[in-house]
């Protein structure tokens, strides 16, 4: 899995689960006009990453949750996805500890 970010780590997060056939770089128009008031995370799933096999949803979920916490998100603000990826987007929002919602 490869990873996008824009914006600062300090502000509120938003991750974003790309559609089928594309990357986690499809929302980068989106994540641009955001970074100013949001930290925005474009994963792009293992099948669409040169050199890297894609194991199973689980195994994708762990990654992005591994990949948040080395960030230091502890929480998200929204979670955006389309076609497949909000697929992903709800084994990941139905197994994750991480809040949702910043309060």
């Amino acid at each position: 899995m490869l990873f996008q970010t824009y914006g600062d780590r300090r502000n509120p997060a938003v991750l974003f689960f790309h559609a089928m056939g594309v990357t986690g770089a499809s929302s980068e128009p989106i994540a641009r006009y955001l970074q100013d008031r949001y930290f925005c995370i474009l994963p792009t799933s293992t099948v669409y990453c040169e050199g890297q096999k894609y194991v199973s949803k689980a195994d994708e979920v762990r990654q992005v949750e591994e990949y948040l916490k080395s960030q230091g998100v502890e929480r998200l603000e929204l979670v955006a996805a389309s076609s497949i990826g909000a697929d992903l987007a709800m084994a990941f929002l139905t197994g994750t500890k991480l809040p949702f919602i910043r309060k």
